[in-house]
């Protein structure tokens, strides 16, 4: 299988499959790509990584750690990691993960391992950063963080977790609730952090007092622990904002299991706008970020810091939307396959 098959199959010049598989130095019209990388995959051609290597002085891999890169703790993680694996591939980049399991010392080992195998560079998704290890990076290989505080050297995208906080417990209020409890993953995790001052915000504005917090972990089974001791108590609230839209979904089971209505008998929102939240009976009231665009341009800015030595650091906050359904006593839509 030679460089000419794939020219064949996708009608153009081997000189253009070269340019797509190297990204550049020529520029190539995105029909002319996307033609050459479905006939890279339909013939399975694989060039030879080394001398690609050698002659790039790159070695066409990106390092992504995550805090739970299985989703396993939040269907964001998931849904982000896919998203930037096939921006990478139609960049020519493959992607190394690593799950530093809400450990430090766990994250600087897959950090050194990375800079070892020698990628071009590294996404960290909610890991955070310590000064040292940042840096022993600095200048040396582009970084961009992912939902945590970084230095200045480091391009960082976040969404605006405090709004998105704040936007679904205005949207609680307006259905007449006043005691909204807050179930969230433990509150040194920055987004958690955010989003329960989003809360307290909008509880503070309205002349209610902030409710109750139980603190569970980023999980169904933590939602579902925190909401059962929440919504157990005398004074229960009549609302739950949860950090994450497993701790929702959770909350939901536990008010069920003990004899409530969801929203009759108590209203729920989460937050991530995870493709599960609109299969719970009722579907779940959610704030969505955008993962798809999120992870875009962050695999974005990473290929162009790696492919522009001159390039600047980028800072960008994304804004999440209100997605209403059923849980907080909204109609619920239909699901239209």
């Amino acid at each position: 299988m030679t460089r000419n098959d794939v020219a064949r199959l996708a009608g153009t010049s081997p000189a253009v499959v070269s340019y797509v598989i190297n990204n550049g130095p020529r520029p190539v019209s995105e029909s002319a790509r996307r033609r050459v990388l479905a006939a890279v995959e339909e013939l399975g051609y694989r060039p030879n990584a080394v001398a690609r290597s050698l002659r790039s002085r790159r070695s066409w891999t990106i390092g992504l750690i995550a805090s739970d890169s299985a989703g396993g703790k939040s269907p964001f993680f998931g849904q982000f990691t896919r998203a930037c694996e096939e921006v990478a591939w139609q960049r020519g980049y493959s992607v190394l993960f690593g799950n530093s399991a809400e450990d430090p010392a766990r994250a600087e080992s897959y950090v050194r391992s990375f800079l070892g195998r020698q990628v071009d560079g590294l996404v960290l998704m909610r890991v955070p950063v310590s000064p040292e290890w940042a840096e022993e990076m600095r200048g040396r290989i582009p970084v961009v963080t992912i939902d945590h505080e970084a230095p200045p050297f480091f391009s960082r995208l976040a969404v605006d977790d405090e709004e998105g906080g704040y936007q679904a417990t205005r949207h609680l209020l307006g259905h007449g609730h006043t005691r909204i409890g807050f179930v969230g993953g433990p509150l040194d995790i920055t987004p958690v952090e955010l989003r329960a001052a989003g809360w307290r915000r909008a509880l503070l504005e309205a002349g209610a007092n902030p409710g109750a917090i139980a603190e569970g972990e980023l999980s169904l089974e933590g939602g579902y622990d925190a909401a059962l001791r929440l919504l157990s108590s005398p004074d229960r609230p009549t609302a739950v904002f949860a950090s994450i839209d497993d701790q929702a979904i959770g909350a939901m089971r536990a008010a069920a299991d003990l004899g409530l209505r969801v929203p009759g008998d108590v209203a729920v929102a989460g937050f991530d706008g995870a493709r599960e939240a609109a299969y719970t009976v009722p579907g779940l009231t959610t704030i969505s970020q955008p993962i798809a665009e999120m992870a875009r341009h962050a695999t974005e800015t990473l290929v162009g810091a790696i492919e522009s030595d001159a390039a600047e650091p980028v800072t960008k906050i994304f804004s999440a939307a209100l997605v209403t359904r059923g849980s907080c006593g909204c109609p619920e839509p239909r699901l239209h396959r």
